[in-house]
């Protein structure tokens, strides 16, 4: 990808604090009794904490943490002081001790014991150190022209888990899918880390090319928990036959989750090569796949052809972790036409969901969202209605259609729809919709 535009490299607190923000915002689109079933609430859970106004002070507090550079120590005492306030702690635990590590923890509404401080070191650990990888995520994302290969890289002294020494010293590039499951961290205070390489790094270790994942990947079931309930995760599959999984809850690349280049700020054909190399890289596909095998295994289970807006609703609650990709960038002459201020197209895995539910025994797969980024840069046709952009071009003899959504609170662009059509398409529109172009 030697075309790929180099973004501005940030401060890492500052990617930091913004990785913990979305996961404060994400508890706040949870609702109580959705937490087990929504694959959103899992990846910001807290292991035996279901109040969702106590995870969200505890992300809330880790943000400011960061961001002011409070120690642990004063992070835990501040924290704790909150929770007394509001009325979350409940008398001590004497086989600990009379202070603040003796207290316990709980909700006055359930009587549901969370827990004493001491794990709170856990929870600090845990999502500083997801903070911080996303934030080198976000940095490594903005330089793949200059180092595009990464290599894991587990710490190996004897507090290293066999599972991730098994994944030390791999190199793939950047969009290989294994990122998409197994960037670090991959369980509770996870210390593993991600090292860019460039060519030159690549030939000093007497290789000529990156490795591929693909056929070490493979879909297995965790162990069941105490319920008897089972899911199904991504393992690497080594040598000797063995698989090793992440932690549960740690099967999802958490730079995914704030990862955000600004196409905006690049000229039209920098930022448009970026979107072809997105929606064509391994990770794009690897996700694509995840979620087509997953939506198609649900609606056979629902028994339907087609999901009911109720069992859709369902089904993205379960799948939706808030992935997005760069999709497009509008040229400057559709962004002058169209009147908005940001040009960068984003798809996300909701958007996904919905596709794949409509696109039943339609001739529409993987291999057409890779020209998303030419529908939306170089469109034939142009159509407005209220805060949708409809978006017509026909390549290689297709009528392709992409509808996409202004967000206004955001000030951001999203993929609502794409498809194949006809030319009768084009008609209905003018006759419908305001044309521009």
């Amino acid at each position: 990808m030697t075309n790929a535009p180099k973004f501005v490299i940030g401060l890492e607190p500052t990617q930091a604090v913004e990785f913990l923000k979305q996961k404060k915002l994400f508890v706040d689109k949870i609702k109580q009794g959705q937490r087990y079933e929504s694959a959103l609430a899992r990846a910001t859970t807290v292991a035996r904490l279901t109040n969702l106004d106590m995870l969200r002070d505890i992300y809330q507090s880790i943000e400011q943490a960061v961001k002011d550079g409070k120690a642990f120590h004063a992070w835990k005492k501040d924290i704790v002081n909150e929770f007394e306030r509001k009325g979350w702690v409940f008398g001590h635990d004497k086989a600990i001790s009379r202070g603040i590590d003796g207290t316990l923890l709980a909700d006055p509404k359930t009587g549901e014991y969370f827990g004493t401080p001491r794990r709170l070191d856990t929870i600090y650990r845990t999502n500083t150190q997801a903070a911080f990888s996303a934030g080198r995520y976000q940095r490594m994302m903005d330089n793949v022209d200059n180092r595009p290969y990464w290599q894991y890289s587990a710490v190996g002294d004897e507090r290293t888990r066999p599972s991730h020494l098994a994944l030390n010293g791999r190199i793939y590039r950047y969009d290989d899918p294994f990122w998409a499951t197994f960037y670090p961290p991959n369980g509770f205070n996870c210390r593993c880390t991600v090292i860019a390489l460039n060519d030159r790094d690549l030939k000093r270790k007497g290789l000529d090319a990156p490795d591929d994942s693909s056929e070490f990947l493979v879909e297995v079931n965790r162990p069941m928990d105490k319920q008897g309930n089972q899911e199904k995760t991504i393992g690497f599959k080594l040598p000797d036959g063995s698989v090793r999984i992440t932690d549960k809850g740690f099967d999802y690349n958490v730079g995914r989750l704030s990862y955000k280049p600004n196409l905006d700020l690049y000229p039209e054909k920098l930022a448009h090569q970026f979107a072809k190399s997105e929606m064509r890289g391994g990770e794009f596909k690897h996700v694509y796949g995840l979620l087509e095998k997953q939506v198609g295994a649900l609606k056979n289970d629902l028994g339907n052809k087609k999901l009911t807006t109720e069992q859709m609703v369902g089904v993205r609650n379960h799948l939706e972790r808030n992935f997005k990709f760069a999709a497009g960038r509008l040229s400057e002459t559709d962004q002058k036409l169209i009147g908005t201020k940001t040009a960068t197209v984003w798809l996300s895995d909701d958007t996904l969901i919905k596709q794949f539910n409509s696109r039943e025994g339609q001739r529409f797969g993987l291999e057409d969202y890779a020209v998303l980024p030419e529908v939306i840069s170089s469109s034939t046709h142009l159509f407005l209605n209220e805060n949708k952009i409809y978006f017509f071009k026909v390549i290689d003899g297709k009528v392709y259609i992409s509808i996409v959504k202004h967000v206004e609170q955001y000030n951001e662009l999203f993929v609502d729809s794409f498809y194949v059509s006809d030319m009768n398409k084009l008609k209905s529109f003018t006759k419908k919709y305001q044309q521009i172009k």
